[in-house]
């Protein structure tokens, strides 16, 4: 490996675990492949023994291993040449450099499982932990490649330290690091932060948790009729095995709490420590997350763990927090499918708390919680997607019944989240483009209509250059509906990249309904909004448009697709499986 392959290594792993840590981090993998796994198991499996999780970890994580810097290097090819060629005048080889991150790492890394208390063969398997050694182990490989003549700089010396030396901090360590700072974080730098302080906290939290399922017969003497109490639990801390005991000891030095919930220890967060330290470091806003990382979590089997109360107050503090461009959080989606399970339980109710009572109407403590989510939800909340049109349904007809409640699927729940956060980020967006057709009706078809005149007769691609994206899409929907294949053919984005499908196979694309040569857009289309994304330099500029289609049925609470788009010479035009 020559100077300049090197050191564009150097910046390619730099860059891409501190300044875009959202694409590619060996933690989010892990936490990725238990995420999906959760989502499929039902209680009872997530109750397996730890030895078959500590297989699929070990097995992602050796995995990931193999291919992390492989990966990293291919992710920032593009890399401005100007970065790649800095420190070429620097006064320390990389063997130098090397030299205090050799010394110190594994002091502090050992020092780091102590605090844990914790087996060397368990530490390993914190996501967090092997991520860093994957860090540790390429730096020290690059130190012994004699073919280097690359100097560094006394800047980029500490750099590398600094970094190297994060990378094995402990939740609490991160929050001490990030308390340093002297002036606020900006929120990028924060959901960063915030991102990396869960991650290795849920690593610890996984941990914990399967911890006391495998040690679950331990815990039957400080049962009471098969109940187990917190109070009791810890008033009797010193009879339970030792490695349990460790494991409390150590999580509440990471500010990790222990939770009884129906029967079962879990570990979570807790917020009031952290929130304080982070204050005027962190914006308020986004300290809020914290206390919503502190009420997981919000069901267990389907059921809420928390009162109804206090079940509405977080839902509330969810809805006034969240925002679109949160999405570089690591939790960003999870935090969505807690929400929807927790609305979808404080709508439903449960065999032990039914929303009916014995008259058949509708409990007053369901009541009261629906109008309150109603009464304190900001301009752009879900709930005025499916609860409003529940609620004024129940209280036409006395509490008795309503269509949208019998009806209410998880997937109103989510698609109601998605469309509230979207309407919320386009209202608010600073973004360098964006576009919004308020009321489909007779302007933007004539429009559509002149376009198509023009651009169907040569398939100029020149003529759409000046063309709106959701001119665009709406040229797409009208040419389908005309049964004009060439001309949809030609709204592709053309080239290898993408994809084009054969003319043959446009035809068997549908959209889910009829289309007939004579149904307007006004017909279909209720509204539609079109936002450009922030991309990479190198990146090819797109966006997505979202079209809120009107309702085929009066139990119908909201029928959305969305369509990407990307940004060609000739403007804007429309990817293979753009709704993907």
């Amino acid at each position: 490996m020559d100077d300049k392959q090197f050191e564009d290594r150097m910046k390619l792993l730099k860059k891409s675990y501190d300044k875009v840590p959202s694409q590619f981090q060996l933690e989010k993998i892990v936490g990725q492949i238990e995420s999906e796994n959760q989502q499929l198991q039902t209680i009872e499996q997530i109750k397996k023994p730890r030895k078959n999780r500590q297989k699929l970890i070990a097995w992602a994580i050796s995995i990931a291993s193999i291919f992390i810097l492989s990966i990293l290097g291919a992710t920032f090819l593009f890399e401005n040449k100007k970065q790649m060629q800095q420190g070429s005048d620097g006064q320390y080889t990389f063997a130098e450099v090397f030299e205090d991150i050799e010394k110190d790492y594994p002091v502090a890394r050992e020092k780091n499982r102590k605090l844990l208390k914790m087996k060397e063969k368990d530490f390993v398997e914190l996501g967090f932990v092997n991520s860093a050694d994957s860090r540790y182990d390429f730096y020290k490989k690059l130190s012994k490649d004699e073919d280097r003549k690359m100097l560094y700089s006394e800047n980029q010396k500490d750099e590398y330290y600094k970094e190297a030396m994060r990378s094995i901090q402990l939740p609490q360590q991160l929050l001490y690091t990030t308390m340093a700072n002297e002036t606020t974080l900006t929120d990028t730098e924060a959901r960063v932060y915030i991102s990396e302080y869960y991650d290795r906290s849920r690593d610890l939290i996984n941990y914990y948790n399967n911890l006391f399922m495998e040690h679950s017969e331990d815990l039957d003497f400080v049962r009471e009729d098969g109940n187990l109490e917190w109070k009791r639990l810890f008033m009797n801390k010193d009879k339970l095995p030792q490695i349990l005991q460790n494991a409390i000891d150590s999580a509440e030095i990471q500010n990790l709490g222990l939770k009884i919930v129906y029967n079962n220890v879990i570990f979570g967060f807790n917020s009031d420590v952290t929130t304080a330290k982070l204050e005027g470091t962190v914006t308020a806003r986004l300290l809020d997350y914290f206390t919503i990382l502190h009420g997981k979590p919000f069901t267990y089997g389907g059921d809420l763990v928390h009162s109804i109360d206090e079940t509405v107050f977080l839902i509330n503090t969810i809805e006034k927090t969240w925002s679109l461009a949160d999405q570089q959080l690591s939790f960003f989606d999870e935090l969505k499918g807690d929400y929807t399970n927790a609305v979808y339980s404080l709508l439903k109710g449960s065999n032990s708390n039914p929303v009916m009572d014995a008259t058949g109407k509708v409990n007053k403590e369901y009541r009261d919680a629906w109008l309150n989510l109603l009464e304190n939800d900001p301009k752009f909340a879900p709930t005025l997607v499916y609860l409003k049109p529940i609620v004024d349904e129940f209280e036409a007809s006395n509490w008795t019944s309503s269509k949208h409640w019998e009806n209410l699927q998880f997937s109103d729940i989510e698609d109601a989240v998605n469309h509230s956060l979207y309407e919320s980020f386009i209202s608010t967006s600073d973004a360098n483009y964006s576009e919004i057709e308020k009321t489909i009706g007779t302007n933007f078809e004539s429009r559509i209509h002149s376009y198509y005149k023009l651009f169907s007769e040569t398939h100029n691609q020149a003529v759409l250059k000046d063309a709106k994206a959701l001119e665009v899409v709406g040229l797409y929907y009208y040419s389908f509906m005309k049964g004009d294949y060439d001309t949809v053919y030609e709204l592709f984005v053309k080239g290898e990249k993408y994809g084009v499908p054969s003319k043959e196979k446009l035809e068997g694309i549908s959209f889910g309904e009829y289309l007939g040569k004579n149904t307007r857009l006004s017909e279909i289309f209720e509204r539609m909004t079109f936002v450009q994304l922030e991309t990479d330099r190198d990146d090819d500029v797109q966006g997505v448009a979202r079209i809120v289609r009107k309702k085929e049925d009066e139990i119908d609470l909201l029928n959305v697709c969305e369509f990407r788009l990307i940004k060609e010479e000739n403007g804007w035009r429309i990817p293979l499986n753009p709704t993907k």
